[in-house]
């Protein structure tokens, strides 16, 4: 593949991939996605998972990032709120 070529692609990390972990996607995975600004919307993001066919996940499990020419750039992680079903973490006391 062409580097103009991988430059044109929309590509988003996958920072949780929950129940389908192993199955459909890999956390810390790089996938191509399809831009849908009505499901965008909606809170879901068109993924071309590991089966190789586009399906609707959870826009909130991925980070968009940008392929320039000399690497790859990825928003800063802590911008992004929690997901919901996160468990909290806890401190713990000495």
């Amino acid at each position: 593949m062409r580097l103009q070529e991988f430059q044109q692609k929309k590509l988003a990390l996958c920072i949780d991939a929950g129940e389908y972990e192993g199955v459909s996607l890999f956390a810390m995975k790089i996938y191509e996605y399809l831009p849908d600004a009505i499901s965008e919307k909606e809170g879901f993001l068109r993924v071309i998972d590991e089966d190789e066919e586009s399906y609707y996940y959870d826009a909130k499990a991925f980070l968009k990032i940008n392929a320039r020419r000399n690497g790859l750039l990825i928003p800063f992680m802590s911008s992004r709120k929690p997901r919901t079903k996160q468990t909290s973490s806890r401190v713990l006391k000495d």
